[in-house]
């Protein structure tokens, strides 16, 4: 697994991340202290979208800052 290049604090509601296993998801919850983690949905569209809890050790880039 990569390394991850993101500080926990530059991830907004609603970014679109690459994760460290190649996958894109969409933030969708920041907790008050990100350093304990993210909910983010991935997937294509609504047909197969599913909602995951990540790390910041799991987010390899921002691909689009929405802040």
């Amino acid at each position: 697994m990569e390394k991850a290049s993101v500080d926990s604090r530059d991830i907004c509601e609603f970014d679109i991340v690459e994760l460290t296993d190649g996958r894109e998801a969409t933030i969708v919850f920041v907790p008050k202290d990100p350093t304990t983690g993210f909910e983010a949905d991935i997937g294509s569209g609504p047909e197969d979208w599913d909602t995951i809890s990540i790390k910041a050790s799991q987010i390899k880039r921002i691909v689009w800052h929405a802040g």
